[in-house]
């Protein structure tokens, strides 16, 4: 995508490897980033988590571009790429803070819960939006070429899809727990109160840990001979229904959200690829009329 932005393999000879060359550095460097960033999503002090992020992601950018000049132009690309790797990382800081808001978010519920899974989704929900956001980087005309060169954007596009497809299969997941989430506080009139210590509540073969509230509220079916039956806890549901709901209506409304963005800029970049094919085309010879 950085690539496509900077129109990179339009000159043939005098840019030919520089795409590899984004290829392997760009990984390397969020690798290495995500590894450096990755305890300011547990600091207390949002300010202070986003602003060492910031530091992080513009000395990121600032030691690949600088490496990728030196890759390819010996010491005479160091200042340049360098110059150039900062002007891209400072596109990228809101792209970054969205993903780190997103992460930061997850531990609020209890680890492996419908809230929890959908605040772990939430994070991957960022980082398609982000990328699907950044197609539209690849489509103003940013350097000038020699008439008749026009770079192809397919790799953009195809990033694109494969984000508002992710984007997509998110949003569903986070409807199929806002689903669950409101049958449960649909039938929570007709469950118990419940003991997290009673040994039916432990065994019981169905359970649904919500993941915000300490309620604990179980479906029994009663015993049909008093005292040589036991009621039998069919169902447990271990949490808040109303404040599990929110929580989820919140994320799905965000998936929705991002489908719909995702899907303009997709659509932006694909009519821009199309109307580049289409200038591309040879005008059709009038017939000679005798």
């Amino acid at each position: 995508m950085a690539a496509d932005f900077f129109r990179v393999g339009a000159l043939k000879l005098m840019d030919a490897g520089l795409r590899p060359a984004f290829v392997v550095v760009t990984p390397l460097c969020a690798l290495l980033l995500g590894i450096l960033v990755q305890p300011t999503v547990r600091w207390p002090g949002r300010a202070a988590a986003f602003f060492a992020a910031a530091v992080g992601v513009l000395s990121a950018g600032l030691m690949g571009g600088a490496l990728i000049g030196v890759m390819r132009w010996s010491r005479w690309g160091l200042g340049e790429g360098a110059a150039t790797g900062f002007v891209c990382a400072l596109g990228f800081l809101p792209a970054f803070a969205l993903v780190l808001a997103a992460a930061r978010r997850v531990g609020r519920a209890r680890p492996g819960s419908l809230v929890d899974r959908a605040d772990r989704r939430a994070v991957w929900l960022a980082v398609a939006v982000s990328v699907a956001l950044g197609t539209l980087a690849a489509l103003p005309d940013w350097n000038v070429f020699p008439t008749g060169v026009r770079p192809s954007l397919e790799v953009s596009r195809t990033l694109g899809l494969a984000a508002v497809a992710a984007i997509f299969a998110l949003c569903l997941s986070d409807a199929v727990a806002l689903v669950r989430a409101l049958r449960v506080e649909r039938l929570l009139p007709a469950m118990r109160s419940a003991s997290g210590d009673d040994p039916r509540v432990a065994w019981s073969p169905r359970k649904l840990d919500l993941g915000l509230g300490e309620e604990t509220r179980a479906s029994v079916l009663s015993a049909a001979v008093v005292y040589r039956e036991h009621d039998r806890v069919l169902s447990v549901v271990h949490g808040n229904p109303r404040d599990a709901r929110r929580a989820l209506l919140g994320a799905f409304a965000c998936g929705i959200v991002a489908l719909g963005v995702g899907g303009a800029c997709v659509s932006l970049t694909g009519a821009r690829t199309a109307s580049a094919a289409d200038a591309e085309a040879p005008a059709p010879i009038a017939a000679e009329t005798r």
